[in-house]
């Protein structure tokens, strides 16, 4: 430096001034901080609390991970690699809270932000926002993603009102963190008891039932059924891995569940269904030998009718299922149940995104028909 050149006050002032600002914004949006208060851009100050201190719904108390992860860190190796590693994605979780505030927003932290062809990025990495009406869940808002760390303002100019509301979770990403904001001084706490469902209904499955291809996290055929029904659902699909393995019997048997649903027919061979289905069902009712199972074909395969070998594959995949069910019910085994494809209702060829993972439109209708079977197997309480 020379030996006249002056240190400008100013411009130490602003440096200071920049850094001080610097401090408290990386502070305010910290997500592993609880009850951190942030101030957007428009001057109003928000309370985030972090999701675990909420309602979290669809995760079993098995999963011990500090992530929203549907199988616990534990139990992965034991699996396939690419069933442990979907096992991360936080498909089906959601977490429910009460609010008086008019504005709310979401905030999150993805272990990956990731990219399908057949799907949104707002049902790959967003999350899904659903209030309570006074009568039903109705949809609200989607919190669009944009990168692994988001904060979205999701709703605003609300009246003000304590109501309920509920927010799906990514179905292809794996959600560390997620914390809800809230106007400063308003109220935010956990669902009455009368929105925390007591049924669990586990369903392992496919990649349909993980959710491709909703166009967001709340249009998944399961998702769809835990509001209808009021069920607390443990999404156990596995994109192109729901194949019967043993190891994921030992899994589901150690879930609280009211009912089992087992909608894994389009990932197994014909071949893979004949071998594996029978002493994966035996093994459940070994862990589980009270608890009703539900065994689901599969439905809307485009290719069926023009592909004369994929015709005979699909066609094989749910007669081998079919055939091992009535092997069960043959050995005696009871409160086993079976859902065939061909009572689906609305079979127009028009549920699908590309001919094998379901639409909205498909989810929309596969949902009932599921749910009705359901609410017939489900014990009275």
């Amino acid at each position: 430096m020379r030996e006249n050149q002056t240190i400008n006050p100013y411009s130490i002032f602003m440096m200071l001034r920049f850094s001080y600002l610097f401090l408290m914004f990386m502070a305010c949006v910290l997500l592993g901080s609880p009850d951190a208060v942030a101030q957007d851009s428009t001057g109003v100050k928000y309370t985030y609390v972090n999701a675990r201190d909420l309602s979290v719904l669809g995760q079993s108390a098995t999963v011990r991970d500090s992530g929203f992860h549907r199988i616990d860190a534990a139990q992965r190796p034991k699996l396939p690699n690419a069933v442990a590693r979907l096992a991360t994605n936080s498909a089906g979780i959601s977490v429910s809270f009460q609010t008086n505030s008019k504005s709310i927003k979401l905030r999150w932290r993805l272990a990956k932000y990731n990219t399908l062809w057949n799907m949104t990025p707002a049902a790959v990495n967003g999350l899904d926002l659903y209030a309570w009406n006074g009568k039903e869940w109705q949809y609200a808002a989607t919190a669009r993603p944009a990168t692994e760390q988001n904060d979205v303002l999701v709703l605003s100019n609300l009246d003000g009102q304590l109501r309920h509301y509920r927010a799906h979770l990514p179905l292809y990403a794996a959600a560390e963190e997620v914390h809800v904001g809230v106007e400063a001084g308003s109220t935010l706490q956990k669902a009455d008891s009368r929105f925390l469902p007591t049924q669990k209904v586990v369903i392992y499955g496919s990649s349909i039932t993980q959710g491709a291809s909703a166009s967001r996290p709340g249009m998944a055929y399961p998702a769809i059924l835990s509001r209808q029904l009021n069920l607390d659902i443990y999404n156990l699909g596995f994109s192109g891995s729901g194949k019967m393995e043993m190891a994921l019997a030992e899994v589901l048997g150690q879930m609280e569940a009211d009912v089992y649903v087992l909608d894994c027919v389009p990932n197994p061979s014909p071949e893979q269904i004949r071998e594996r289905a029978v002493p994966f069902i035996k093994r459940l009712r070994e862990l589980k030998p009270n608890t009703p199972i539900l065994m689901v074909e599969s439905f809307f395969r485009e290719s069926t009718p023009w592909d004369q070998e994929k015709r005979e594959f699909d066609n094989g995949q749910n007669e081998e299922f079919r055939k091992a069910y009535e092997q069960l019910k043959q050995e005696k085994y009871k409160d086993l149940y079976y859902l065939s494809a061909k009572g689906l209702p609305k079979y127009d060829h028009e549920g699908t995104i590309d001919g094998s993972h379901l639409s909205d439109l498909g989810f929309t209708r596969v949902a009932p028909y599921v749910g009705k079977k359901l609410k017939k197997i489900l014990p009275k309480k």
